[in-house]
Formats: structure tokens, sequence, C-alpha cells
């Protein structure tokens, strides 16, 4: 039987590094984080109460899996998966589940003493107090938090979500006033990260973070841009695409791009939203706008935002198998982008 190791979350926004830190991470001998998939969120639904899993319920639970959001990026033995868990112990909780899940994903490197499994989904920012609900301090999680300003160009460009100024500034607010509150007092199981430091100062705050796991520091782990480790994780397209970057050794030359491609109102906007955090965050605020003329000009940007909140939790009472369809990818903001993105 498998032994269980424990998990890490990297918590963090779209285009704030998470794809990074994972490959980064993921080079590490004692750790195996897969790439990017929805399956521990959009399976919460139905499977964290489950108490007894018996042969019936993990047959339901692996053909749930396999239609979770990309759930083809996991590349997972589902046979030897099936196997482990039908030999698993049935009264086991959804937590370990899901490690065993991660455990049956294909690694860049052999592995046979990991320490830790891993978790990465820009989801998961938005939903971490769901996610500390249930797996509360048997976990570690590491937050990687990106300025504001380059996060949004960064997710504009890459049209990833739904690319709008307030939803993705209201969004970073979010994410971490929320890691704020649920991480207060819990240094242990909490690690705070951010972008700009990692990509300067690679060695020494991968180092950081080793101590923070208690485990040695490991070289390998600059050399995540190996294509041949790529491969292992990444789609072609994903490669050529979005995730473009991760193919060459870490560089300083995405930080600060906003103070040449976003206009003044742009990023007074920003500042507005999101620069009352500036001393918790770390990042300098030079603007300031008027608020009537801030009512103005964002109020339909609101609007919009407080749809997709309340869009997200009226899918949550739907019935499972919608819910399952509607909840994995930003599916308002893959809509989005079919209607009114450029060609």
């Amino acid at each position: 039987m498998i032994k269980s190791p424990e998990i890490i979350f990297i918590i963090g926004r779209s285009r704030s590094g998470t794809t990074l830190l994972r490959s980064m991470l993921d080079m590490h001998q004692f750790i195996s984080i897969p790439n990017e998939c929805t399956f521990i969120l959009q399976l919460l639904k139905r499977y964290k109460n489950i108490k007894n899993w018996d042969p019936y319920i993990i047959e339901k639970f692996i053909f749930d899996l396999k239609k979770t959001w990309l759930s083809d990026n996991l590349k997972l033995d589902v046979d030897n998966l099936k196997e482990n868990l039908k030999n698993f112990n049935q009264k086991s909780c959804f937590q370990d589940i899901c490690k065993q899940v991660i455990l049956n994903t294909p690694s860049a490197i052999s592995k046979p003493d990991l320490m830790y499994v891993g978790d990465k989904n820009p989801s998961s920012s938005l939903n971490l107090k769901t996610i500390y609900s249930i797996f509360g301090n048997d976990c570690k999680y590491i937050f990687i938090n990106r300025d504001y300003r380059d996060q949004y160009l960064s997710q504009k460009n890459a049209g990833v979500e739904i690319p709008n100024i307030v939803v993705s500034a209201k969004r970073w607010v979010k994410a971490f006033t929320d890691f704020l509150k649920v991480s207060e007092n819990k240094k242990s199981n909490f690690y705070n990260l951010r972008y700009e430091d990692l990509v300067t100062e690679p060695e020494k705050n991968l180092q950081e973070i080793c101590e923070f796991l208690n485990i040695s520091y490991d070289k390998k782990m600059l050399e995540f841009y190996n294509i041949e480790n790529l491969n292992k994780s990444f789609s072609e397209i994903s490669l050529q695409g979005i995730h473009s970057s991760i193919k060459n050794p870490v560089s300083e030359k995405s930080i600060g791009l906003w103070k040449k491609n976003l206009t003044e109102r742009q990023i007074k906007i920003l500042d507005k939203i999101c620069g009352k955090y500036k001393k918790q965050s770390g990042y300098k605020v030079d603007t300031n706008i008027n608020d009537f003329a801030f009512f103005i000009i964002t109020f339909p940007d609101y609007l919009l935002y407080y749809f997709t909140v309340l869009s997200s939790c009226f899918i949550k009472w739907l019935p499972f198998n919608i819910y399952l369809k509607l909840s994995g990818g930003a599916f308002l903001g893959s809509l989005w982008n079919k209607l009114f993105r450029k060609k």
C-alpha cells in the first residue's frame, strides 16, 4: 500500500507565478505536484463527507474524476489508481483519497521517498477558506502573490478568466485578504511569497521554502525548464501558449511591464481597488483617483464582478453533474473570451 505524504497547496491568482513555483518544487526528490487540475475543488461537493470508500464509491469517484476540468493534465494511471484505492483503508477520508490520486500521476524525476504531494490551481485562491475548512492544519499552504498591475496585464494578454480590470482587481483583493485572514497565527502551515522575490532571488527563496517544509534544498529545482521534464507535465499546446515562458530559466523581465503597457486610467483604477493593501503586500502605489469619477468609470465593471460572484454561488447549488460541467475552467471567463476576445 502506498504511503500517505503531506499535501502542499500552491495558492495564487492566475498569471502570478503558480506554474513557475509548481515546476520548481516538482523537481525536488521529496515533492510531487502534478500540473493544474481542479479535481479537489470540484469533487468536494460530492465526496468530502464520505467515510466508507467501498468499491462502488471508488468506481463512482474515478468516473467523476475523469470528468473534472483539465483531468487529462494529471496523466493518471487509472487502472493503478483503482487498484491502490481498493487496497486502501475503506475508512479513509477525502483528503487521503486526494493524495492517492496525486501519487498516481507521473513525476518529472524518480521519487521513491516522497514527503509531499501538491495541488496547484488558481481557483484555490478564491476558495482558500473552503479548502482550509476541509484540510486544516494537516497541510502546507504556499501563497504566491504578484503586483496586481502586472498580474492584470498578464491575465489580459493571455486571455484567461475574465480579463476585466475590476474583476481582476477584486479577485486579487479577495485572494490576498482571505490568505491574511486564514493564515493569521499559523506560520508553521502558511508561507507568503512574492513573485518578484522568487524571480529576483530564486535560490534564496527556494531555500526558505525548503526550510518551511523541513526538507533540504535541492539545486535541481532551478533546472525546471529542462524540456524533457516539461514534456511529462505540459501539453505542446500549453508550452507554445500560456506556459511558453516556463521553457526558459528564471527571468526578471516580466517585472514592471505595467509601467509601459497600462494606461494612466487603468493604473488609477487598479491602485484604487488594491492600493489599500500596499503595506501588507509591499507594492508601491503612486496614483489616486477622484471617488466620483471612479464610481462612474467602474460601475458597469462592478456589476460584472458581482454577477460572477453570484453565478459562482448559484452553480454550487445545482445538481452535481451540472455543477461539474460549469464549475471548472472559469466557465464565465471562457464564455467571455469566445464572445468578446479578438481573434
